[in-house]
């Protein structure tokens, strides 16, 4: 009796290994899947090469070690296997067991693709949509993305959905996009279920419906998805497509902040600060503001500014508040750089800081901030940091009264009291003149 031929028997053997390692007809036994794979991949046989490699990849039967999946799925794809050729791409493309390299990852890719290996189809997609080691270029994304939508698969209609809301490479259109993206999340794609509930939320070329919002956003909620928590306590918050509920607004913002969600961050500390859901607790809230404001925040940097400085859930500590709000004020926050002026203007531990503050109230002055213009009129009034100046006092007064601050007419009024009529006249000429000037120069 003669017996199989070398090649049957190294097949055989890596078919034994793909029943080991599913349980198929076999209790599941993972290390003698590996032992099979090895035998058979140390004799050349490509599905076992590129199997060994899955194995090490995933840490399955043995420990993960991506530079040995990365030599296995070379070996394979090497023999021209696409979906080993694939494994190593996505491997080169994410760095894994060797340095990034997109177009190594693109070579790879281009070579699965060639086979008609979809995911490599897809990733092609995904490349060239990024600019990814090849020039950017939408139209070929689009008929990678194509091939792969085609096989019904959720990637590829995602990546549709993508172009055709951004308006890459053809016509903006939010039906189509959202028509891609429901397919895609129909099988469970999270980012895709989430787009579909944002289009549901805001009603652009598709009818407005909350409750097919709310619906969406918790099946991406379930799969993880922190933008999805955060969404959903909104609605909660504000009772859009489902009955105001607080308290589970609270958990949906615990549930996206501790993913690192910065917003929902900002959003517990303020329901902590508040009350709102839960009891107040002022430690609490400067923790989540905290966290918020470490990720650059200005609401949350600023809120944690005014807590310190009023010594809420510890003692006032100006140095530090100061810090806070320096960085809100840094990123144009107008109410930020009014509390910051407010700071160096009434230290009470240091002395006061005219200087920095009527830096600061300039500033929020020409953003718009009403209270900013009184501060000015007032420093300008009893000649605080600057020289005794009545004419540049009414003009900051009378540019915080065109909104009807009953403080900026109080102050008004009182300078006003302090001047003759052509020191008024001027004051009013100049407050014209730095309105059309956008506050250039009138500082």
């Amino acid at each position: 009796m003669k017996g199989k031929p070398l090649n049957l028997q190294l097949a055989a053997l890596n078919n034994l290994g793909i029943m080991y390692a599913s349980g198929q007809g076999v209790e599941q036994d993972l290390s003698e899947a590996l032992r099979c794979y090895r035998l058979a991949a140390e004799q050349g046989v490509a599905s076992a090469q590129s199997n060994l490699g899955v194995m090490y990849a995933n840490g399955q039967g043995v420990a993960q070690d991506d530079q040995q999946a990365l030599k296995w799925y070379r070996a394979a794809a090497e023999q021209g296997l696409p979906y080993a050729q694939s494994n190593l791409a996505v491997m080169y493309a994410n760095g894994r067991g060797v340095e990034p390299d997109y177009q190594e990852a693109l070579r790879w890719y281009e070579a699965a693709a060639a086979q008609g290996d979809t995911v490599a189809q897809i990733n092609l997609g995904v490349m060239y949509a990024n600019g990814q080691g090849v020039e950017r270029d939408y139209q070929k994304a689009l008929g990678y993305y194509q091939n792969g939508a085609e096989l019904d698969d959720p990637v590829a209609q995602y990546g549709l959905g993508v172009i055709y809301a951004q308006g890459h490479g053809v016509e903006r259109d939010i039906k189509k996009a959202c028509q891609w993206f429901t397919l895609a999340a129909e099988r469970e794609h999270p980012q895709a279920q989430f787009n579909v509930g944002f289009f549901y939320s805001q009603g652009e070329d598709i009818p407005l419906d909350y409750r097919k919002a709310v619906s969406w956003y918790e099946r991406a909620a379930g799969h993880g998805e922190a933008a999805a928590h955060y969404n959903l306590g909104v609605m909660y918050s504000t009772g859009q497509g489902v009955e105001k509920n607080p308290e589970k607004a609270l958990q949906c913002y615990l549930a996206a902040a501790h993913k690192g969600d910065a917003a929902a961050q900002y959003n517990l500390g303020l329901m902590y600060a508040t009350g709102q859901g839960t009891t107040r607790d002022d430690s609490v809230a400067i923790a989540w503001y905290q966290l918020a404001a470490d990720q650059g925040d200005a609401q949350a940097q600023y809120n944690l500014g005014v807590m310190i400085a009023n010594g809420l859930g510890a003692g006032p500590n100006h140095t530090i508040a100061k810090q806070w709000m320096q960085l809100a004020a840094d990123q144009g926050d107008p109410q930020a750089l009014y509390n910051l002026g407010v700071l160096h203007q009434d230290d009470t531990h240091h002395e006061a800081n005219y200087g920095q503050a009527l830096a600061c109230f300039r500033l929020a002055a020409s953003r718009g901030h009403d209270e900013a213009k009184v501060a000015l009129g007032w420093l300008y009034a009893r000649g605080l940091g600057v020289l005794q100046d009545y004419i540049r006092a009414h003009m900051w007064f009378n540019l915080g009264a065109i909104s009807g601050h009953s403080e900026a007419i109080k102050g008004r009024d009182f300078v006003a009291q302090q001047m003759i009529a052509p020191q008024i006249a001027a004051a009013q000429d100049m407050a014209r003149m730095c309105l059309q000037a956008n506050f250039q120069g009138y500082d």
